[in-house]
């Protein structure tokens, strides 16, 4: 057998063991706040709400949009009984999609072996750890599919319809990459020289096209001044976008999350002296090395991921200043580095959680990396030797470490040995105390009907894939926000009750549980609290009382 079938073998075994260790990955973990929020969003869709008028929350509006239909067949196929298992395996058919982009995209510029590697690293960066359908992953999952696919797309005009609907999508689901989209539109028409016509029709038309008919539609359904209303509303409340301070905040978050910084600086010297001197073999060695100089300080962390890509993603800055002569390398930085930095830059700013999220947005550029960094060991030693795959092979390696270690708010991933067998996370395996909040939870909440309506507060989303009652609430996640901002955020919860009544069952969560025992978020109510006040003057009675939670009902439920 010749090396050249070794390799393939190699890298074709090593692809469908990543396949296979993230699929497996999918059944471990259970977390009662961002991922069930990510579901329980459309869920609500399907119970009857509807977008902006109901849910006031913005974030995973649009994503939630394009995940009810699915939602809809399961539910009423199934019910919810394995409900975050479902949208789990729809995450990992997505990351596979996106994968096999990559690899279409990338065969022919810089071969089988790095298409492959690059393949893998998109499968199995996962945002947060979490293997969902979030505005985080399919944001980022469709805008980095697009933006390879727009590449290839330059010299083989085919692709180009694939990659508006890539982008398009990517735009709808995370709706401040409408930036990056349109960058990314914008350079591939200064780059072409021809064919501007087949371009705009098939690139630029559903790149643009598809986000403005989605915001257009939701627009009409609720009211172009309440979407703007729960567009502020968010950003007050929920740190949703920023002035100059957040740029700051960015800036700061990702000079702390490069400890090795020193020794970056000094690989990047010696790599330009050595390629300037002409000592190829130096040279392509510490570029192997770069990518190690771009690690977090945790290794074990659910943002771990995240910060290792706003890192990694820059290496091709320097790597391009060496191949600035290859047109493909000036085409690859164009429409794929640049909009992927855009796309960091917006997505970082505009969530709450500020520098953590520029992973999110710039993993394109990760990938501009790989090819940088085979390119230029290519340039130094040879073309197609093995070594080029060096470093994208340590940045995969990484990616797929970070993405299946770490276990987004629950127990370490050995110590996950408790199956869930009923409700929406049957099938998952957890702790088992954990497990036993579930089994009380759902005890206590057995005698209330799909007649009732329920509200859960607050942190607690999952609450609503736990009954069959119907979301009562101006959002699904009634979140914890700064103690300065907690009495106007529950005044405006109680004038959305005012409004719609308020709900015949009430779970005030006293604990969120993460990995119970050991990490639990204790919530304090105040008794002057327009929440608390509200509820204590109307008919309740409570009928649970537990540790983590009390249960309010009405006579009716």
């Amino acid at each position: 057998m010749s090396r050249r079938s070794l390799e393939r073998g190699a890298l074709a075994a090593f692809a469908l063991a990543a396949l296979a260790l993230g699929y497996w990955r999918i059944y471990y973990g259970v977390d009662f706040t961002d991922e069930a929020w990510y579901v329980a969003v459309p869920y609500r869709f399907v119970l009857g709400g509807k977008p902006y008028v109901d849910e006031l929350s913005v974030p995973q509006t649009t994503t939630a949009v394009v995940l009810t239909p699915f939602v809809w067949l399961y539910h009423a196929l199934v019910g919810r009984t394995g409900l975050i298992l479902f949208v789990r395996h729809l995450h990992f058919l997505i990351a596979t999609g996106v994968g096999f982009a990559v690899w279409s995209s990338l065969k022919r510029a810089a071969g089988a072996g790095i298409a492959t590697l690059a393949a893998v690293a998109a499968f199995a960066f996962v945002p947060f750890d979490i293997p969902s359908v979030s505005y985080d992953s399919l944001g980022s999952g469709l805008f980095t599919a697009g933006s390879l696919l727009g590449f290839l797309a330059l010299s083989r005009p085919r692709a180009r319809l694939s990659a508006g609907i890539c982008l398009g999508f990517a735009a709808f689901a995370y709706p401040p990459l409408v930036l990056a989209v349109s960058a990314s539109c914008v350079l591939r028409l200064l780059l072409l020289r021809r064919g501007w016509r087949g371009e705009a029709i098939g690139v630029t038309l559903p790149a643009l096209g598809i986000p403005a008919l989605g915001f257009a539609a939701l627009g009409a359904l609720a009211g172009p001044h309440r979407v703007a209303s729960d567009y502020r509303r968010s950003s007050h409340f929920l740190g949703q976008a920023g002035g100059l301070a957040k740029l700051q905040l960015i800036g700061t978050h990702l000079r702390l999350t490069l400890p090795l910084w020193y020794l970056l600086a000094a690989a990047l010297l010696c790599l330009a002296w050595t390629w300037a001197r002409g000592w190829g073999r130096i040279a392509a060695l510490l570029v192997v090395l770069l990518p190690l100089t771009t690690l977090p300080p945790r290794l074990t962390t659910f943002s771990t991921s995240l910060d290792f890509v706003a890192h990694a993603g820059f290496l091709a800055l320097p790597l391009f200043l060496l191949l600035r002569k290859r047109r493909d390398a000036v085409e690859l930085f164009l429409v794929v580095w640049v909009p992927g930095l855009v796309g960091g830059l917006v997505t970082s700013y505009s969530s709450a959680n500020g520098g953590v999220n520029f992973g999110v947005g710039f993993f394109p550029a990760v990938i501009v990396t790989f090819v940088f960094g085979a390119w230029s060991i290519d340039g130094l030693l040879g073309a197609r030797r093995p070594l080029a795959l060096a470093p994208a092979a340590t940045v995969t390696a990484l990616l797929l470490y970070f993405g299946i270690v770490p276990v987004y708010r629950d127990a370490p991933l050995s110590t996950l040995d408790a199956r869930v067998s009923t409700g929406p996370y049957a099938g998952l395996l957890t702790n088992r105390a954990k497990r036993a909040f579930l089994v009380t939870l759902g005890r206590d909440l057995a005698g209330v009907n799909a007649g009732c309506t329920i509200a859960f507060f607050n942190d607690f989303p999952a609450g609503y894939l736990l009954t069959a009652a119907r979301p009562d609430t101006s959002a699904v996640w009634t979140a914890t926000v700064p103690r300065r901002l907690t009495f106007a955020y529950h005044e405006d919860l109680v004038r959305y009750y005012a409004r719609h009544g308020f709900p015949d069952v009430i779970v005030l969560m006293r604990t969120i549980p993460f990995a119970l025992p050991r990490s639990a978020r204790r919530e304090h109510y105040a008794a002057a609290d327009p929440l608390i006040v509200a509820i204590s003057t109307h008919s309740y009675r409570r009928t649970a009382k537990r540790h983590d939670y009390l249960v309010y009902r009405r006579a009716n439920c």
